[in-house]
């Protein structure tokens, strides 16, 4: 194995999948199985069928070794993926790795200042004050960071509903005071049973005073789209 070599070492996006931190879904169709290795600045390249070998010089805090592999530690795993992925996956990444304790918001604020002028580094920046350690799922993640770029009110993420003194629903997704909430319908939702479910929670969310707004891929596809429906919502009188 390439990483075995005294100098390799897996970075970037291949290093992010070993963390189990969530990568662009075209990462898995245009690059797998390609290793992303880097070795130091005077070895040569790594050359090898399955292998994209880079050349970078990595601090030793910068290092470290899981399963038996010397990899980025996940602060600069994430930091070296914000050159090369949008930056609603970088967001959904950085969410993963809070929430998972694999990294703190201290780690991500250090190495992004440690990066001054690097690539990605901009798209670092902004991603640090949109993460939120309570988003639960990729999806919400990239939603959020929509949001929050279009200049909309930041929502809490995965916010119990209760009406008179009974709990209602978990949502993604919520503005308390303009009482909207945003739902993702994933793969998840595409049984009968699971359908018929949301659908009697999303009726008592409304019957509670509550506009719900159910996204799908599709609306995912479209955000000039989806943000305009939630900012109508949120632009409307407060149902009661």
């Amino acid at each position: 194995m390439v990483v075995s070599r005294d100098d390799a070492v897996l970075t970037g996006l291949s290093a992010a999948e070993h963390w189990g931190l969530p990568v662009p879904p075209w990462f898995g169709l245009a690059l797998r199985p390609n290793a992303v290795v880097s070795v130091t600045p005077e070895s040569a390249r790594p050359q090898r069928t399955g292998v994209r070998g880079r050349r970078l010089r990595l601090p030793p805090e910068h290092l470290t070794v899981r399963s038996g592999i010397r990899i980025t530690t996940p602060a600069r795993t994430w930091l070296d993926c914000a050159a090369d992925i949008s930056l609603p996956h970088l967001v959904a990444m950085g969410d993963a790795a809070l929430r998972t304790g694999l990294t703190t918001s201290l780690d991500l604020e250090t190495v992004t200042r440690w990066a001054f002028r690097r690539r990605g580094v901009v798209a670092a920046r902004t991603a640090l004050p949109i993460l939120d350690p309570g988003a639960e799922s990729p999806t919400e993640s990239i939603v959020r960071t929509l949001v929050v770029l279009d200049g909309l009110p930041r929502p809490e993420c995965n916010v119990d509903i209760h009406h008179d003194g009974r709990w209602i629903a978990r949502v993604d997704l919520c503005w308390r005071a303009e009482r909207v909430i945003v739902e993702y319908d994933g793969a998840v939702h595409l049984e009968e049973l699971q359908r018929r479910r949301d659908a009697v929670r999303r009726n008592e969310l409304q019957a509670a005073g509550w506009r719900v707004i159910t996204l799908t891929a599709d609306d995912l596809r479209r955000p000039a789209s989806m943000l305009a429906l939630i900012t109508r919502a949120l632009h409307s009188r407060p149902a009661r």
